[in-house]
């Protein structure tokens, strides 16, 4: 029997994912600064380009968590929401892969750690599926047509 065919589920899943986007968000939102250091920790952009997604990222996040927790438009957020941990999940690696120890910014700045930055991988590979599995679950079902007289 497959979890994600009750609807109950579902949700709550989609509001949990959501929940989170949106907690990370504020996070980062509250403190741009150290949001900005985190980017640029990563070296994957040149100095003068890290403000953009730093300020962009965490507004993106709480949209993406409040169109998941109230489920509209569900595949779009769901979609954003898959396509955001996967560049957040590729950045991580890359880092890792590099050497580098740094604070990957999620949820909130803290000391740089080896260990962390497994751990975060680990999270977001986790979230991933999640999303993944909501994501492609919706996509199975189509989506009712209009018609003049449901207008």
């Amino acid at each position: 029997m497959n979890l994600l065919s009750k609807k109950w589920i579902r949700t709550s899943l989609r509001v949990i994912i959501g929940a989170v986007f949106l907690y990370a968000g504020c996070l980062s939102i509250l403190s741009p600064e150290e949001f900005a250091d985190s980017v640029a920790g990563y070296q994957l952009l040149p100095l003068s380009m890290v403000n953009l997604p730093a300020l962009a990222l965490p507004p993106f996040e709480m949209i993406v968590g409040t169109l998941l927790i109230f489920g509209w438009p569900q595949r779009v957020a769901a979609f954003s929401a898959l396509l955001l941990t996967v560049v957040f999940a590729c950045a991580l690696t890359s880092a890792i892969v590099r050497g580098l120890t740094i604070d990957c910014g999620c949820f909130g700045h803290g000391a740089p750690s080896r260990m962390k930055m497994w751990l975060s991988l680990g999270r977001d590979i986790l979230l991933g599926t999640a999303v993944a599995a909501v994501y492609f679950h919706d996509l199975k079902k189509p989506e009712p047509a209009k018609t003049f007289e449901s207008c």
